[in-house]
């Protein structure tokens, strides 16, 4: 099957290769960000659409925002954490191919673009707060980073 649209599993892939990226970094790192981007998706215009009745019926699946997942592995040398979501209309909904009914208040296509764009900085920042200190079992602080523009050092995740 030839795929049209690849705009979902670039930003997924984006986001894997710059979190993979951060020395040092740890599971409880990589898991908070993706919770943390996971908040603004529900949170904060565009959000994640739930889809009409029709496009569920059509691909026998749940609301697109109860879907998502994040998945992965404490390996203490090469954690891995993998996001995603399990609706296979996810891909069409997001790139608005085809006529969508956004029938969630302030959804709208490219949700996880936008947000990955716009809080890659603040995402980075909570993998690179939670890292290892080699040589050690202690982790980065948060009094090691300094603030980006108006964003603030504290972070709203629990574990």
């Amino acid at each position: 099957m030839a795929r049209y649209v690849i705009g979902l599993e670039n930003v997924l892939a984006n986001i894997q290769r710059e979190m993979m990226a951060v020395r040092f970094r740890t599971y409880k790192g990589m898991f908070a960000a993706m919770k943390f981007l996971e908040n603004e998706m529900n949170t904060t215009p565009p959000l994640v659409p739930e889809g009409d009745s029709e496009t569920r019926k059509h691909y026998k699946s749940e609301y697109l925002k109860d879907s998502w997942f994040i998945l992965g592995s404490p390996h203490p040398t090469n954690p891995i954490v993998f996001a995603g979501y399990k609706a296979s209309y996810a891909e069409i909904v997001h790139e608005n191919v085809g006529v969508i009914n956004w029938t969630r208040p302030g959804s709208g296509p490219k949700w996880l673009q936008i947000h990955w764009d716009r809080n890659r900085t603040e995402m980075l920042m909570i993998v690179a707060q939670n890292a290892r200190v080699p040589g050690s079992t202690v982790r980065a602080g948060s009094s090691d980073f300094v603030s980006i523009g108006s964003r603030s050092n504290e972070r709203n995740v629990e574990f």
